[in-house]
C-alpha cells in the first residue's frame, strides 16, 4: 500500500464564521466582553428627547404668552369702559320744553357718549358686581357689537347690545328688551350672570339697572336658566319681544319652569321684561338667560 505523504493532503478549508459568532462565547473565556450597544440607536433616542423638550417648551411659552396677552387685554378693556363711564354727566338736568315738560330725561346725561357713538342707547349695571357697561343699539347692523368695541374697532370683548328686533324709543318700547353680552372666561362683560344658578347670589343681586337715553329703569330678576340653543329648539327665548297677553303669559310660564331661581315672582301682562343673554359653557351651544320685570322708573 503506497504511503500517503502529509504534503499530498489537501489542507482543510477554514469554515466561515457564523453570522453571530461575535455574540457567542463558546469557550466561556474569562476575557470575553459582550459588544457595546449600537451607537446610532442611542443618538436617535437623544434626538427624540431633545425634540420633545423643544416642543413642550414652545407650547409652554406660547400658552404663557397668550395668558399674559389676555391679562393686559382685560386691563385695557376695563380701562376703556371706565373711561366711557366717566363721560356720564350725572348732574345734568333733563331736557324740557318751554312749558316745563320733560322731553328727553337723559339726553344731557348721556350726551357725551351719544356724541362719541350715536349707537349708544343706555347703561346697564347690577349693584355689587362687575356688570357695569354701555349698551349699544344698531338695528340695521345685526350683531355688529358682538365683535366690535365702542369705537367700532374689532374686539373679541364686544359691547353689550340690544337685539335688532327690539323697539326702544321715545314713541314706544317692546314688551321684552333683549340684551346680549359675552361671557368672557375671565368673568368680564356678562360673565357674572351664570352666578344666578346659586340661590345666595340671586338673593344678594336681585335688581338690574338699565338707564337709557329715554329714562332710567329698574328691573327685578325673577328667573334664570341655561339652554342649549341647538339641541333644544322647543323654546326660542329671544323671539319673544313684542307679545300679546297669551304669548306674554306663555313666555313667563316657560322661563319660570326652566329657572334655577325660585323667586316666587310672576310678572303680570303689561310689566315690561328685560332679558339678558350670554354664553354658558356646560354645552357647546349653551346660553345663560336672566329675566327680570320692570319695577320702577
Amino acid at each position: 500500500m503506497p504511503k500517503i505523504h502529509r504534503s499530498d493532503l489537501t489542507p482543510p478549508q477554514e469554515m466561515p464564521a457564523a453570522p453571530h459568532a461575535a455574540l457567542y462565547d463558546q469557550d466561556n473565556d474569562a476575557d470575553f466582553v459582550p459588544p457595546a450597544p449600537a451607537a446610532p440607536k442611542k443618538k436617535r433616542e437623544n434626538w427624540l428627547y431633545t425634540l420633545a423638550m423643544v416642543v413642550f417648551g414652545a407650547m409652554f411659552l406660547i400658552s404663557a404668552g397668550l395668558l399674559i396677552k389676555r391679562y393686559f387685554d382685560d386691563r385695557r378693556t376695563e380701562n376703556e369702559f371706565a373711561d366711557l363711564q366717566s363721560l356720564i354727566d350725572t348732574s345734568a338736568a333733563p331736557e324740557s320744553t318751554a312749558a316745563g315738560e320733560t322731553v328727553n330725561p337723559n339726553g344731557a346725561k348721556f350726551a357725551a357718549l351719544r356724541e362719541k357713538n350715536a349707537d349708544f342707547i343706555g347703561w346697564i349695571s347690577i349693584d355689587g358686581t362687575n356688570l357695569d357697561f354701555p349698551v349699544m343699539y344698531a338695528p340695521t347692523n345685526k350683531d355688529f357689537y358682538l365683535r366690535h368695541d365702542f369705537d367700532k374697532n374689532y374686539s373679541v370683548y364686544g359691547v353689550p347690545y340690544l337685539d335688532e328686533n327690539t323697539t326702544l324709543g321715545a314713541n314706544g318700547e317692546s314688551d321684552n328688551l333683549i340684551i346680549y353680552g359675552h361671557n368672557m372666561k375671565t368673568g368680564t362683560i356678562f360673565g357674572c350672570l351664570t352666578e344666578y344658578k346659586k340661590a345666595a347670589y340671586y338673593q344678594e343681586h336681585p335688581y338690574i339697572e338699565f338707564d337709557t337715553v329715554y329714562g332710567d329703569a329698574k328691573y327685578e330678576v325673577f328667573a334664570a336658566f341655561a339652554i342649549d340653543v341647538v339641541n333644544d329648539t322647543s323654546f326660542v327665548y329671544n323671539q319673544y319681544i313684542d307679545m300679546d297677553e297669551d304669548t306674554y303669559n306663555a313666555y313667563v310660564e316657560e322661563v319660570l319652569a326652566r329657572s334655577d331661581v325660585d323667586s316666587g315672582i310672576r310678572p303680570a301682562y303689561g310689566e315690561q321684561l328685560l332679558t339678558l343673554s350670554t354664553c354658558e359653557y356646560s354645552s357647546e351651544n349653551g346660553r345663560y338667560v336672566v329675566v327680570a320685570r320692570r319695577v320702577a322708573s
